[in-house]
């Protein structure tokens, strides 16, 4: 927009840029408390802006893991191939093709397969989840340098106003006017209102007119998965280091700490990144973050005694 002349105030109500781009540093690597990878680098415009900034690149490999339970994914496997069967995919949940009482490898199968992709539980994902967007060309990206190079990058010199939480966005034929949560109110000819679903849900802000009652459905309809991160450093590596990934299940809670990716191989300190998610990340939303790293610890001594 600001090569095309026009002026552009942008309002961002974090005390950070970024959005789920967010990167802190941990032993001189970055460590992404929000976006990971570059997923499908071939022809990904975020590949180019890779290029742009000089910034190294690791390819992930998946098939490069170490634990698991091969012979649960497959089982989980014959249960997904009705779902081409199911009549209406959109309103149909993936939990309506599994048995009701699953065995402690197929719930940990589901979490690998499902719940670490979507960040849901299959009562909460339609069958038709896994058809929707565009799945990228090529290799998915870790990016050594981290994603903050690429932020830097494509915002240049335009300010961003911090801090600034809106309340109110009104238009009509003089313009557009935005109310921020201290009174204080600006114009604009336009405004692009780019705010996560959860804040649209929770109604934080008034629209004016409102928005069309289509809108509203799909916002009413619309949810997000849950998906946790833990960065840990050790003073030394005490797991495989040739892994790009470590599964693990666990048969007294499947999907406990079910995925860590070898910070080592990708950026050559020994660290570990942990995940979460759906059920098990919400367990741990609760949590203070001593009991989180003491979790995470439990699980990664019972899974290298």
């Amino acid at each position: 927009m600001t090569d095309a002349g026009l002026r552009v105030t942008v309002l961002e109500g974090r005390d950070r840029v970024g959005g789920r781009t967010w990167t802190e540093r941990l032993d001189g690597i970055p460590a992404e408390m929000g976006a990971s990878w570059i997923h499908g680098h071939q022809g990904n415009p975020l590949t180019a802006l890779l290029r742009e900034t000089g910034g190294r690149s690791y390819s992930f490999d998946y098939a490069n893991v170490v634990g698991g339970d091969e012979n649960a994914v497959a089982e989980l496997d014959t249960y997904l191939a009705k779902a081409e069967e199911v009549e209406d995919p959109d309103t149909t949940p993936y939990s309506a093709l599994l048995p009701r009482k699953m065995s402690p490898a197929l719930r940990y199968a589901v979490n690998s397969v499902l719940v670490q992709e979507y960040g849901a539980e299959p009562e909460d994902l339609a069958v038709s989840a896994d058809e929707e967007g565009t799945a990228g060309e090529g290799s998915d990206f870790l990016l050594p340098d981290g994603y903050d190079r690429l932020l830097a990058h494509v915002r240049g010199s335009i300010p961003v106003r911090t801090g600034a939480v809106v309340t109110r966005i009104a238009r009509n034929a003089d313009g557009v006017t935005v109310t921020l949560d201290g009174g204080e109110i600006l114009r604009a000819d336009r405004c692009i209102a780019t705010v996560p679903i959860g804040v649209l849900k929770a109604g934080k802000i008034t629209f004016e007119p409102a928005l069309p009652t289509r809108k509203l459905e799909a916002i009413e309809a619309l949810g997000s998965g849950l998906l946790d991160k833990l960065w840990l450093q050790f003073p030394s590596v005490f797991w495989d280091k040739k892994a790009d990934a470590i599964e693990w299940f666990d048969p007294t809670d499947p999907g406990r700490w079910s995925l860590w990716v070898n910070g080592y191989r990708a950026f050559g300190k020994p660290v570990l990144l942990g995940f979460n998610a759906g059920r098990p990340a919400h367990d741990h939303a609760g949590l203070t973050d001593r009991q989180v790293v003491d979790s995470a610890m439990d699980a990664l001594r019972r899974m290298h005694a």
